[in-house]
């Protein structure tokens, strides 16, 4: 019954843009990311197999709940993806084997568009199309940057630029109308694989 309640009220909430169909397919991805996503699972692998064998019980059940449940298809994701979400940031291997951190504010657009509002830490770009995969192509920053697209990024990531700028790929998939995740390989800093995690 609780679930019902929820979506319902979710589905009361939802922007008219929610009924979008259309994201862009003309992917401007850069050969090392596109390197990024062919590594996925190897990413992934190799973050979880730390996380399950070093991780802290709270992160690791955080980590579980935030790759629970199928992902639909793109056909079924796209229609129900904009909108505004709390997202929760867990960063897998690397560093530490699993970090949970707490919720922050994020916003989709009916165009695809993403970004993460709040938190020193933010993205902001471009949900794909990509065949039946949802792909983020976007701009990692801090807090107070005004950050380039991710087509205009230099050609080489420098990690120790300032203002540190930096480009970010990850498979999005949703759930259901009030869950959904990014799924970052081989993000550039700290970790082996992150997991965004959507709720509303």
């Amino acid at each position: 019954m609780r679930k019902a309640r929820r979506l319902a009220l979710a589905l009361s909430v939802l922007p008219l843009q929610v009924l979008a169909q259309d994201l862009p397919t003309d992917m401007p991805i850069r050969p090392q990311d596109q390197e990024r996503l062919a590594a996925y699972h190897a990413a992934a692998g190799d973050a979880l197999l730390q996380a399950l064998s070093e991780g802290e019980r709270a992160d690791l059940d955080a980590m579980i709940e935030a790759l629970s449940e199928k992902a639909l298809s793109a056909d079924k994701a796209v229609p129900i993806l904009a909108g505004d979400w709390s997202c929760r940031m867990i960063k897998i291997g690397g560093l530490l084997p699993v970090t949970a951190y707490s919720p922050f504010r994020c916003r989709t657009t009916g165009e695809g568009g993403f970004e993460k509002l709040t938190g020193s830490q933010r993205t902001k770009g471009q949900v794909y199309r990509d065949g039946d995969r949802l792909v983020y192509l976007g701009t990692g920053f801090i807090a107070g940057d005004a950050p380039p697209d991710y087509a205009d990024l230099p050609e080489q990531a420098d990690l120790q630029a300032e203002p540190q700028r930096l480009p970010e790929v990850g498979v999005v998939e949703m759930v259901s109308q009030t869950r959904g995740r990014i799924l970052f390989p081989s993000p550039q800093l700290e970790s082996r694989f992150n997991i965004l995690l959507l709720i509303r």
